[in-house]
């Protein structure tokens, strides 16, 4: 419960004057029950709030509303409230709880960052060194460590577009270590209003994701020369996984079929429509067969290409139960066939 509520200037008035709740209800004139909803944060009529502000001898609008509102009214006198044993254990769950957080963030290397619009101040958590290798206390200071092909596209004027938006973003840069290092950062920012709308400050996360990114790099190196190698060898490949109709299709299947691989198939059903219609049924009993028995299949069929000619494709495939074992991974290798395709064990299907 925060402070700044009704409620919990209500309790710490009673535990300070060591008032119970029946004490309150008789003097207010209304049930014990209705007096404990208000300790629990249930709303008061104007006259109960007068008359328990007169009874527990406070400004009923600092009572209701809180400091604030009685400075906007121009009200004279301040009201503190007591040091109860109700406030000393919020004040303690509130430094456990910033504790554990600053505990939990620098743990986990996560820099928690605030740009004041107003005063241009910005202020990192005390773990910013830990992730940009040091102390960065203006925006100055930042656009200094960033790589330079990233200070192209990450500068002020990227800021004041943010800003000006006020809607969130989330960026991947590099910025460049005191030891010459690169890192990979990834921020998250968003921009807080007034009441009026306006913005007033930039808060934002950030977190060094350079082993992610190095594991992107080598994935894509990996499928790279894969992808390499099955264009020199001519194989087109493809995996569908059954349970969620999804599939993954290569991009020398995509030549080999003459597509697009921005129109790629991403459901099975998609594959016949580049099929040719008469070879389409001896080429699906083959798979389901092989989806029955979890077993390997070999077909030879008609390619239909966007030019309306048709190529003589070879498609061998198996079945397999998938890792986890709640699905079925049938998986293909495409290539162009050759001549020695055409003997009786590899007749056409369909032919």
């Amino acid at each position: 419960m925060s402070e700044d509520t009704f409620a919990f200037r209500l309790k710490v008035l009673l535990e300070h004057k060591k008032l119970s709740l029946q004490q309150v209800a008789d003097a207010v004139g209304i049930s014990r029950p209705a007096v404990h909803k208000w300790t629990r944060g249930g709303e008061i009529d104007y006259s109960n709030l007068r008359r328990l502000a007169a009874f527990l001898d406070v400004n009923w609008v600092w009572l209701r509303y809180g400091d604030d509102a009685v400075r906007d009214l121009g009200l004279a006198g301040t009201t503190e409230l007591p040091m109860t044993d109700l406030r000393r254990r919020y004040t303690a769950e509130i430094v456990s709880n910033e504790a554990r957080m600053k505990q939990a963030q620098e743990s986990t290397g996560i820099v928690t960052w605030e740009w004041n619009l107003v005063t241009d101040e910005l202020i990192y958590s005390s773990n910013c060194a830990q992730v940009y290798g040091r102390e960065i206390h203006s925006n100055e200071e930042f656009w200094e460590i960033l790589h330079p092909e990233d200070s192209v596209w990450l500068n002020d004027e990227a800021m004041k577009e943010v800003v000006a938006s006020k809607a969130p973003r989330v960026w991947d840069f590099r910025i460049i270590l005191p030891d010459g290092q690169t890192r990979w950062i990834e921020s998250r920012l968003a921009t807080l209003l007034d009441d009026a709308g306006r913005p007033l400050r930039v808060v934002g996360t950030t977190i060094d994701i350079s082993a992610r990114r190095q594991a992107d790099f080598a994935l894509q190196r990996s499928l790279q020369l894969l992808n390499d190698a099955a264009r020199m060898a001519g194989f087109g490949a493809w995996r569908w996984l059954r349970a969620q109709d999804e599939m993954i299709v290569s991009d020398e299947w995509c030549r080999l079929f003459g597509v697009d691989p921005a129109q790629a198939p991403r459901h099975y059903v998609e594959l016949s429509r580049h099929i040719h219609p008469d070879d389409r049924a001896a080429r699906e009993a083959a798979v389901n067969d092989a989806l029955a028995h979890r077993g390997d299949y070999r077909v030879l069929y008609r390619a239909c290409l966007p030019d309306d000619t048709s190529r003589l494709v070879v498609e061998q495939g198996q079945a397999r139960v998938a890792p986890h074992g709640e699905d079925v991974w049938l998986t293909a290798l495409s290539r162009a066939a050759q001549p020695a395709d055409m003997a009786p064990n590899g007749a056409a299907a369909g032919n």
